[in-house]
């Protein structure tokens, strides 16, 4: 498949959203600064060292393109005098408002940090709001979906504060995450009125317990609904935000009217949890960012401030996708921003700001898709929202695909039937339970000359026709698999199959011995269907590569990528180089993270203190017309390349941290 410049700009049309009369504010926003302080019952000073004056010179050492600040957090009080709720005892001035002066002066939005389903201090005066556990205890942070909380308390204090300080957006945390099944009257009464179903499950084995998850699903996007149509209403040029809403956790499609898309990654390894994140946000079609916390703590230890170096490769992954980032800083309880920290800010922003035009608001290139699909997530996540495990064989996919040097974008079942057929190669790791519609659409992908990598013990029974395999009895459970010169275990279950059409690609293994071990079925086949081609794996190498990592283990799913034939873009250099095919304007865009560190992290050294330099590489990229010019930016690095038959070869000098190659 060749990638002419002409096809990228169509590509990006059509994944394009329609244009907004009136984009908000966060579709334009690249880098902002978010402080929230969770205020408490026990605070004296809040506000107290809050001046206009300290604020301000402060914000204009980082110069942000919108900040976040504190109104509510998980206990339940808010750090400015509210009426609608409960104020803590410890304000001692108003901080919000100075803030809201300073941005107002800056010409910066002011959006709010709001902890909505978990509020402590609403179930203290409230226990009839609490969420009901199947035991019938009532829980003491979490809200019942039908109580009056949404209504009486959380939309009224937020449009209090949008009348006192014309905010200009809402970052409601604490929501999905946060939102679990209630058993209480109210929620067993309009499920039985929902389904007909009187019986209510209480445990993952009882009938109809999907159709009580999903049940609760649906109400949370109704209290989602419910708050954002009503700010909406009081604002309408309020930028509401569900934190994680529609993100890896909630993959369905997007039906709530929230105005962008957001989630904080975890204080450590921050940037594992952006490699999926930001891949799947970015395929959403509303505008997204994803913060940083900019500390972290290790076992029984205080937290702690990262390094600059440790938050520039946290957030380049972001940056890689076209996508905004901001920083999570805690001010002092008396509303003091510690100076040095936000010195440590400027020079994150410089190393972003740097990056802008060659990253934001970028489109993808399509080259690999890797189906995260709503139907097989939500039979067996940790309900409601929350990963489990059932995250693990899509990360472990993408994991394997990025670092075999390829570029992967995630999509959901109705993405894929929407623009999969977009991209040369669609993997399905180990993904039970297609819906009807994606499998129709997966062979029909198939048949026009798409080419699949399929993996699961439960492709003979589910997709025998795209995997040209039989059924054979009996599954084994862990075993080997043939890579490079010698093999690398796995655990199972791995299905025996029949080649039914199929051709044996890679056999399973019993022990360790390649020529001698085989185990009598294959571990991986190869099948033409229509005009394109299947590579199925039935057992869990993507689970398995998630789990382990192992190199032999990479080494083999390379193997499967190569033997399905597909003209792609790929890097030829270390594992730990991550490319994003990207473009912009009509220019490729193609952008490498080094994923790699100096000295070495473990379980008790978590703080990167230094990357280290990848050294020279090389990338290869299907290209129909020779392009005019080739340049790196915005580092620039030792670069020679050459176009011949079709492919645009570039070797590339080194990579520090992030940059990017500017095909013109």
């Amino acid at each position: 498949m060749m990638v002419s410049l002409a096809v990228c700009l169509i590509l990006a049309a059509q994944e394009a959203p329609p244009e907004a009369a009136a984009p908000k504010w966060p579709a334009t926003a690249f880098f902002g600064l978010h402080y929230d302080l969770h205020p408490g019952a026990t605070d004296t000073e809040l506000g107290r060292e809050t001046t206009y004056e300290h604020i301000r010179e402060q914000l204009e050492k980082v110069r942000p393109d919108y900040v976040q600040y504190d109104c509510k957090g998980h206990p339940g009080y808010t750090g400015y005098p509210t009426k609608a709720g409960s104020p803590s005892p410890g304000i001692v001035n108003d901080a919000l408002k100075i803030w809201r002066d300073v941005t107002r002066d800056l010409g910066i939005p002011l959006s709010i940090h709001y902890s909505g389903v978990w509020d402590t201090r609403a179930l203290e005066l409230h226990p009839e709001w609490a969420n009901v556990h199947a035991d019938g205890q009532r829980d003491a942070n979490y809200t019942c979906p039908m109580s009056e909380y949404t209504g009486q308390l959380l939309i009224p204090q937020l449009i209090e504060v949008i009348d006192l300080y014309d905010i200009d957006g809402v970052w409601i945390d604490g929501e999905n995450w946060a939102s679990r099944p209630c058993w209480c009257e109210r929620c067993t009464a309009e499920f039985t009125k929902r389904s007909g179903v009187a019986e209510i499950p209480k445990k993952a084995d009882d009938a109809h317990w999907y159709e009580w998850l999903a049940f609760h699903r649906e109400l949370f996007r109704e209290h989602v609904r419910q708050y954002a149509e009503a700010l909406h209403a009081r604002k309408p040029g309020i930028a509401v935000c569900s934190n994680w809403m529609y993100s890896v956790r909630q993959p369905e499609p997007v039906t709530a009217p929230v105005d962008y898309l957001s989630g904080d990654f975890d204080p450590s390894f921050g940037a594992e949890r952006a490699c999926a994140e930001a891949r799947f946000l970015a395929s959403r079609g509303l505008p997204w960012n994803l913060m940083a916390w900019t500390f972290l703590r290790t076992g029984d230890q205080p937290w702690t401030m990262k390094t600059p170096v440790h938050l520039c490769q946290e957030v380049a992954g972001t940056l890689a996708q076209g996508g905004s980032v901001f920083f999570y800083n805690q001010p002092q309880r008396s509303g003091r921003l510690t100076a040095w920290h936000q010195d440590l800010f400027a020079e994150v922003a410089e190393f972003c700001r740097a990056r802008k035009d060659y990253c934001f608001l970028t489109g993808t290139v399509p080259q690999v898709a890797i189906l995260h699909s709503e139907s097989h997530y939500y039979l067996g996540n940790d309900p409601l929202f929350n990963f489990g495990t059932q995250n693990h064989p899509m990360e472990g996919a993408l994991h394997a695909v990025l670092e075999n040097g390829y570029s992967a974008d995630i999509l959901n079942e109705a993405m894929f039937i929407e623009r999969g057929a977009q991209y040369p190669v669609v993997v399905v790791p180990e993904q039970n339970g297609l819906s009807e519609k994606a499998a129709a659409a997966l062979r029909a992908y198939a048949e026009n000359g798409g080419k699949v990598l399929l993996t699961g013990s439960h492709v003979v029974r589910q997709l025998p026709d795209l995997a040209g395999v039989a059924l054979a009895e009996g599954q084994i459970g862990s075993a080997w698999l043939p890579a490079a010169n010698g093999c690398v275990a796995v655990s199972g279950p791995w299905q025996r199959v029949q080649l039914a059409g199929a051709t044996e690609l890679a056999p399973l293994l019993n022990q360790q011995e390649p020529a001698m071990n085989l185990a009598g079925t294959p571990a991986a086949t190869v099948f033409s269907v229509g005009k394109g081609r299947v590579v199925a794996v039935h057992g869990p190498v993507f689970r398995c590569y998630h789990n382990g990592h192992y190199p032999l283990l990479r080494r083999f799913a390379g193997d499967l990528l190569a033997a399905l034939n597909a003209d792609l873009m790929q890097v030829h250099g270390p594992w730990w180089i991550e490319m994003a095919a990207r473009q912009k304007d009509g220019r490729l865009l193609i952008q490498f993270v080094n994923r790699g560190v100096g000295g070495y992290l473990a379980p008790n050294r978590h703080v990167v203190e230094q990357v280290a330099e990848a050294g020279p590489f090389t990338v290869t990229i299907p290209m129909a017309e020779k392009p005019e010019h080739c340049y790196t930016a915005p580092d620039k690095v030792g670069l020679e390349w050459t176009w011949k038959d079709g492919l645009l070869t570039a070797e590339l000098g080194g990579l520090a941290i992030h940059n990017v190659l500017v095909v013109e």
